[in-house]
């Protein structure tokens, strides 16, 4: 079974109201699921860490990656808004910063067997008069 390690998160210096956000992780994939070719939905996010709940804040990646024999280093970087970063909101009154709550975030890599679905859509619907004149 693949599995997710060394997990870790880093939060840069700001630019303007963004911030560089790093995720680097370990993927493990069994040598059956290499031999297989294995495909497995790879999906990074952000939550926020909080008492009752964790909140997600952001999904950073959600893409496919396919088995491959042995470990495998992986890395997500991009900015982030400052706003999206803030899951603890600030106490503002009347424009003047109050109470500043400090954020508390984790990165949460899943990788999950991906299982072929099927899928359907439908046109927008045409009206008229079909029958003979």
């Amino acid at each position: 079974m693949a599995t997710v390690s060394n997990v870790t998160l880093q939060i840069g210096r700001e630019e303007g109201d963004r911030r560089r956000v790093t995720v680097n992780y370990r993927i493990c994939f069994s040598g059956c699921e290499a031999l297989a070719g294995s495909t497995f939905v790879e999906k990074v996010t952000l939550r926020g860490d909080d008492p009752i709940w964790d909140d997600h804040l952001i999904t950073l990646r959600n893409a496919c990656v396919k088995a491959e024999r042995g470990c495998v280093d992986r890395s997500v970087s991009t900015m982030v808004s400052e706003s999206t970063l803030d899951e603890d909101g600030d106490t503002i009154i009347l424009g003047w910063v109050i109470n500043r709550d400090r954020d508390e975030i984790y990165a949460r890599v899943t990788l999950v067997p991906f299982a072929p679905t099927g899928s359907e859509a439908d046109s927008n619907i045409v009206t008229g008069q079909f029958g003979p004149d």
